[in-house]
């Protein structure tokens, strides 16, 4: 918001007196009445204009209060409680909190619609969107915010508070939260969103938003058909084929401890192996091959994480042994990729894609690299020969 100058129009009224006897040298007319004065007159000087007005014309005819000048009664309007000229008034700029015609120092919106006088503009806050003086609605931290500015802030689509400062999204979801929200409220289990007032919680401990939980898949049998699913996606699609049979769990989120899943993935206790943010797990001991999924995760996350699991068992039959984990995860996770790109879940890849930790996301762009060089046939040679 920055201040502007009203250009003031000078006036200069000189008082012209008569000589007290006689005529005066030169006739001098009245420009109102067209009468000849003979006693005191007043000259109204503005630019280029000049008026000589007779005193009773003077005292009788209505003056602009913008630019001073006398009037003919249909030549002005009364506008907000003043009389000002038509010039004047197609001129006249008005303050938008009190409504009084500015005459100085004044300052503009910054799409330049709307003034503030000076006094105006001292005395009120400003709202912290807009940045125009006025009354505002304080937030927490003190932030004033306009009514005007007030709806069309962005809320927390936690708390439901609207954001006036530092807001968070996430890649799984358009919506925007705060930062208190972000540091302090519980996450989705599968999205990693703040968690709302309302929210599901399963037997397992884990907390699921609304969205998640409407497309989350329950039903063990439902998840079974996926994975089945993904096998012949994977065969026919991609070319990796599994001949050892394996079975499949379905499981719930170990709610124990980590020791615990441990002894579980090392078949030294029948509890679930899958703790913490684990969605699966592929295990072959002793000659058996077992697949562990979670069970209430979103449909697109099941079949995210059975390719992944699925191209486990898909390694332990054709790649080293002790191939690296980077490369190992990388590809099971390009599988994955390759897999929610067949089955459309456009949000899901972005997700996927956007990972950047170790060894999935940064095994996952050395894959995609490997891919780019040397092609999708040569990158299932690669992988089943290069151990780094």
């Amino acid at each position: 918001m920055k201040p502007n100058y009203l250009n003031y129009l000078i006036f200069l009224v000189l008082l012209a007196i008569g000589p007290a006897y006689g005529a005066p040298a030169e006739t001098v007319h009245c420009d109102f009445c067209g009468k000849t004065i003979t006693g005191r007159f007043f000259t109204y000087s503005l630019e280029d204009l000049s008026v000589t007005i007779c005193m009773d014309c003077d005292r009788t005819l209505p003056h602009c209060a913008a630019c001073k000048l006398p009037y003919r009664k249909n030549q002005v309007v009364t506008q907000r409680g003043e009389v000002l000229c038509r010039a004047c008034l197609a001129r006249a700029i008005y303050c938008e909190l009190c409504g009084k015609r500015i005459e100085g120092k004044y300052y503009t919106s910054k799409e330049g619609d709307e003034h503030f006088c000076q006094k105006c503009y001292l005395q009120y806050p400003k709202c912290m969107a807009c940045g125009k003086p006025g009354p505002v609605q304080h937030l927490e931290g003190g932030v004033g915010v306009c009514a005007k500015c007030l709806p069309h802030l962005q809320r927390c689509a936690s708390c439901g508070k609207p954001i006036t400062g530092t807001y968070y999204k996430f890649a799984s979801s358009d919506k925007v939260y705060c930062a208190e929200c972000k540091e302090h409220r519980p996450q989705c289990y599968a999205c990693g969103t703040p968690l709302g007032k309302s929210y599901w919680v399963f037997q397992d401990g884990r907390k699921i938003c609304p969205e998640c939980n409407s497309r989350a898949i329950i039903d063990e049998r439902k998840i079974r058909s996926i994975l089945d699913e993904v096998r012949r996606l994977a065969a026919q699609r991609i070319g990796l084929r599994v001949e050892t049979p394996y079975a499949v769990r379905v499981q719930q989120l170990n709610k124990t401890s980590s020791e615990d899943a441990a002894k579980a993935k090392q078949g030294e206790s029948m509890v679930s192996p899958l703790f913490g943010k684990e969605l699966g797990l592929y295990r072959r001991m002793n000659g058996i091959s077992e697949i562990f999924l979670l069970y209430g995760l979103p449909v697109e996350m099941i079949y995210e994480t059975a390719a992944h699991e699925y191209t486990h068992a898909w390694q332990a039959e054709n790649c080293p042994p002790d191939q690296s984990p980077q490369l190992r995860e990388g590809f099971a996770q390009w599988v994955a990729g390759e897999i929610l790109k067949l089955k459309g879940y456009t949000q899901a890849l972005e997700r996927l894609e956007a990972r950047d930790d170790d060894p999935y996301g940064t095994g996952y762009q050395k894959i995609k690299t490997i891919e780019r060089n040397l092609g999708r046939a040569a990158l299932l040679e690669y992988v089943k020969t290069v151990k780094s």
